[in-house]
Protein backbone atom coordinates (compact mmCIF):
# COMPACT_ATOMS: atom_id res chain seq x y z
CA UNK A 1 0.00 0.00 0.00
CA UNK A 2 2.58 2.49 0.96
CA UNK A 3 4.88 1.42 -2.29
CA UNK A 4 1.43 2.21 -4.40
CA UNK A 5 0.99 5.45 -2.53
CA UNK A 6 4.22 6.25 -2.65
CA UNK A 7 4.23 5.60 -6.87
CA UNK A 8 1.54 7.45 -7.46
CA UNK A 9 3.29 10.43 -5.40
CA UNK A 10 6.21 10.11 -7.60
CA UNK A 11 3.87 10.15 -10.90
CA UNK A 12 2.60 13.48 -9.32
CA UNK A 13 5.30 15.07 -9.06
CA UNK A 14 6.89 14.40 -12.50
CA UNK A 15 3.79 15.02 -13.94
CA UNK A 16 4.26 18.25 -12.36
CA UNK A 17 7.74 18.74 -12.83
CA UNK A 18 7.26 19.06 -16.87
CA UNK A 19 7.12 21.94 -18.36
CA UNK A 20 3.63 23.28 -19.90
CA UNK A 21 5.54 23.88 -23.41
CA UNK A 22 6.98 20.18 -23.43
CA UNK A 23 3.56 18.61 -23.25
CA UNK A 24 1.85 20.92 -26.29
CA UNK A 25 0.53 19.01 -28.84
CA UNK A 26 2.28 19.20 -32.27
CA UNK A 27 -1.03 21.00 -33.89
CA UNK A 28 -0.45 23.92 -31.86
CA UNK A 29 2.16 26.28 -33.86
CA UNK A 30 -0.44 25.45 -36.89
CA UNK A 31 -0.72 29.44 -37.12
CA UNK A 32 3.23 29.69 -37.49
CA UNK A 33 3.83 26.74 -39.59
CA UNK A 34 0.90 27.76 -42.16
CA UNK A 35 2.01 29.10 -45.85
CA UNK A 36 1.78 33.02 -46.27
CA UNK A 37 2.31 35.06 -49.15
CA UNK A 38 4.27 38.24 -48.58
CA UNK A 39 3.75 41.71 -49.52
CA UNK A 40 6.51 41.81 -52.24
CA UNK A 41 5.36 38.15 -53.59
CA UNK A 42 2.64 37.40 -56.47
CA UNK A 43 -1.00 37.49 -56.41
CA UNK A 44 -2.74 34.33 -54.44
CA UNK A 45 -4.70 32.52 -57.21
CA UNK A 46 -8.61 32.99 -55.75
CA UNK A 47 -11.17 30.28 -55.78
CA UNK A 48 -13.71 31.06 -58.66
CA UNK A 49 -16.29 31.18 -55.89
CA UNK A 50 -14.69 34.05 -54.12
CA UNK A 51 -16.40 37.21 -54.07
CA UNK A 52 -14.36 39.86 -55.13
CA UNK A 53 -14.06 43.26 -52.76
CA UNK A 54 -14.02 46.65 -54.71
CA UNK A 55 -14.07 45.66 -58.14
CA UNK A 56 -10.73 44.62 -60.54
CA UNK A 57 -8.12 47.24 -61.31
CA UNK A 58 -7.78 47.42 -65.38
CA UNK A 59 -4.13 45.97 -65.12
CA UNK A 60 -3.06 42.59 -64.13
CA UNK A 61 0.34 42.37 -61.83
CA UNK A 62 3.58 42.95 -63.25
CA UNK A 63 5.24 39.21 -63.19
CA UNK A 64 8.94 40.81 -63.41
CA UNK A 65 10.62 44.28 -63.45
CA UNK A 66 10.66 44.64 -66.78
CA UNK A 67 6.74 44.35 -66.89
CA UNK A 68 6.19 46.33 -64.22
CA UNK A 69 8.42 49.65 -65.86
CA UNK A 70 6.40 48.85 -69.08
CA UNK A 71 2.89 48.84 -67.37
CA UNK A 72 3.69 51.57 -65.42
CA UNK A 73 4.45 54.18 -68.58
CA UNK A 74 1.36 52.07 -70.12
CA UNK A 75 -0.69 53.12 -67.40
CA UNK A 76 0.55 56.88 -67.11
CA UNK A 77 -0.57 57.10 -70.81
CA UNK A 78 -4.23 55.67 -70.97
CA UNK A 79 -5.27 55.82 -67.10
CA UNK A 80 -7.09 59.30 -66.30
CA UNK A 81 -7.83 60.54 -62.66
CA UNK A 82 -11.76 59.95 -62.23
CA UNK A 83 -11.50 62.16 -58.46
CA UNK A 84 -11.20 65.79 -59.02
CA UNK A 85 -8.74 67.47 -56.61
CA UNK A 86 -10.90 69.66 -54.15
CA UNK A 87 -11.01 70.04 -50.23
CA UNK A 88 -12.16 66.64 -49.71
CA UNK A 89 -10.92 64.74 -51.93
CA UNK A 90 -7.58 66.30 -50.50
CA UNK A 91 -8.71 65.64 -46.83
CA UNK A 92 -9.39 62.01 -47.97
CA UNK A 93 -5.96 61.31 -49.64
CA UNK A 94 -4.23 62.95 -46.13
CA UNK A 95 -6.13 60.35 -44.27
CA UNK A 96 -4.75 57.46 -47.09
CA UNK A 97 -1.43 59.05 -46.72
CA UNK A 98 -1.23 59.17 -42.95
CA UNK A 99 -2.33 55.65 -42.35
CA UNK A 100 -0.21 53.94 -45.28
CA UNK A 101 2.31 55.93 -46.68
CA UNK A 102 3.85 58.18 -43.47
CA UNK A 103 5.78 55.64 -42.04
CA UNK A 104 7.80 54.85 -45.06
CA UNK A 105 8.03 58.13 -46.74
CA UNK A 106 7.48 60.67 -43.51
CA UNK A 107 5.79 63.99 -42.68
CA UNK A 108 7.12 66.07 -45.73
CA UNK A 109 7.48 63.21 -48.28
CA UNK A 110 11.18 62.82 -47.95
CA UNK A 111 11.08 59.26 -47.59
CA UNK A 112 12.46 59.64 -44.02
CA UNK A 113 9.65 58.09 -42.44
CA UNK A 114 10.70 55.55 -39.18
CA UNK A 115 10.49 52.66 -40.66
CA UNK A 116 11.60 54.07 -44.09
CA UNK A 117 14.74 55.36 -42.59
CA UNK A 118 15.88 51.45 -42.32
CA UNK A 119 15.62 50.51 -45.62
CA UNK A 120 18.59 50.82 -48.32
CA UNK A 121 17.92 52.90 -50.97
CA UNK A 122 15.15 54.50 -48.38
CA UNK A 123 11.46 55.35 -49.93
CA UNK A 124 11.41 57.69 -52.81
CA UNK A 125 11.03 61.46 -52.11
CA UNK A 126 7.65 62.39 -53.29
CA UNK A 127 8.94 66.16 -53.57
CA UNK A 128 10.80 65.19 -56.82
CA UNK A 129 10.25 66.19 -59.82
CA UNK A 130 10.54 62.65 -60.73
CA UNK A 131 7.30 62.19 -59.12
CA UNK A 132 5.54 65.19 -59.46
CA UNK A 133 5.92 65.25 -63.16
CA UNK A 134 4.34 61.77 -63.40
CA UNK A 135 0.85 61.26 -64.49
CA UNK A 136 -1.62 60.88 -62.36
CA UNK A 137 -2.24 57.21 -63.78
CA UNK A 138 1.82 56.66 -63.60
CA UNK A 139 1.73 57.37 -59.80
CA UNK A 140 -1.86 55.33 -59.59
CA UNK A 141 -0.09 52.45 -60.90
CA UNK A 142 2.81 52.75 -58.51
CA UNK A 143 0.66 52.65 -55.03
CA UNK A 144 -1.82 49.87 -57.13
CA UNK A 145 1.13 47.73 -57.87
CA UNK A 146 4.62 49.21 -55.84
CA UNK A 147 7.67 49.34 -56.88
CA UNK A 148 11.19 47.54 -56.86
CA UNK A 149 11.40 47.76 -53.07
CA UNK A 150 7.77 49.41 -52.52
CA UNK A 151 5.15 46.58 -51.89
CA UNK A 152 1.78 46.66 -53.37
CA UNK A 153 -1.02 48.35 -52.16
CA UNK A 154 -4.16 47.10 -54.32
CA UNK A 155 -5.91 44.72 -51.56
CA UNK A 156 -5.30 47.60 -49.04
CA UNK A 157 -6.76 50.92 -50.57
CA UNK A 158 -9.94 51.20 -52.48
CA UNK A 159 -9.21 52.40 -55.86
CA UNK A 160 -10.88 55.43 -55.27
CA UNK A 161 -9.26 56.06 -52.22
CA UNK A 162 -5.67 55.17 -54.13
CA UNK A 163 -7.04 58.35 -56.38
CA UNK A 164 -7.32 60.62 -53.92
CA UNK A 165 -3.88 59.93 -52.83
CA UNK A 166 -2.51 60.78 -55.97
CA UNK A 167 -4.12 64.10 -55.91
CA UNK A 168 -2.79 64.47 -52.13
CA UNK A 169 0.64 63.46 -53.08
CA UNK A 170 0.68 66.23 -56.49
CA UNK A 171 -0.60 68.72 -53.82
CA UNK A 172 0.62 68.50 -50.65
CA UNK A 173 4.83 67.84 -52.27
CA UNK A 174 4.49 69.64 -55.11
CA UNK A 175 6.42 72.15 -54.52
CA UNK A 176 9.46 72.23 -53.13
Amino acid sequence: MIFRRLSELVCVFCLLAIPATAVTLPWDKDMQDQPSVKPQETQVSTNRSSVPVGGKDGYPPPKDIIELVRARLEAGRTLVNPIRKSPESLARGRQMYERHCLICHGEQGRGNGPVGRQFVPQPMELNLDYVQLQPDGQIFYTISHGSIAMPFYRQAIAAEDRWHLVNFIKEAFGET
